[in-house]
């Protein structure tokens, strides 16, 4: 059995063999309606038994799957859900405010468990985040000219940010261990 899934509808199409062509054809068998996907006495009468339970695991199956995605898509966007809730909570005091938080509360204890009970525990997820944050992939010295001592490098916590050149001074960008060449030292811009 094949199935072609339409705009609004699942196709079961049945493969026969046609002994004047000598190959496969394709017969359409019946259909099924996606928004309630259950099969139809007419569809029941027209096959076979094994082909309606392998009806039956197709549509478990495409059950399950849309769950899945459906499930997915709920944790992925949790945490911009939970930044709207937070600015919600900033600015209502109401009593519809109160019932969202209890059941909010409830939920949140529930979430923090299954995340413990999967291995995400708070220290883990915090400690590799930290560790992300905290390594720079390219580290780079920022000194103007007439300037002795290298600027300052950022701390670990924050965002290593590229640096700007501004029109009216010259900034020279030199890597560490490396040398200066003598079109950096005539202040050409450094190559990208």
């Amino acid at each position: 059995m094949q199935f072609r899934e339409r705009r609004r509808v699942i196709q079961v199409i049945r493969t026969v063999y046609d002994p004047d062509l000598k190959r496969g054809r394709s017969e359409l068998v019946g259909k099924i309606d996606k928004a309630t996907p259950v099969v139809a006495d007419k569809l029941q009468k027209s096959c076979t038994p094994e082909e309606l339970s392998e009806i039956l695991t197709y549509l478990d199956d495409r059950h399950n799957r849309l769950r899945n995605e459906a499930v997915r898509a709920g944790a992925e966007s949790l945490p911009a859900q939970m930044r709207e809730a937070a600015e919600y909570f900033r600015t209502h005091r109401d009593d519809d405010a109160r019932a969202f938080a209890m059941e909010i509360r409830l939920a949140w204890e529930e979430l923090k468990t299954a995340l413990r009970e999967s291995g995400f525990s708070k220290s883990k997820v915090l400690k590799k985040a930290t560790e992300k944050a905290g390594t720079p992939k390219v580290a780079v010295e920022v000194a103007l000219e007439k300037v002795e001592e290298p600027a300052a490098v950022p701390p670990a916590e924050a965002p290593v940010r590229k640096p700007r050149a501004r029109k009216e001074k010259t900034v020279r960008v030199v890597a560490r261990n490396t040398e200066v060449s003598k079109a950096d030292e005539a202040g050409a811009p450094p190559a990208a």
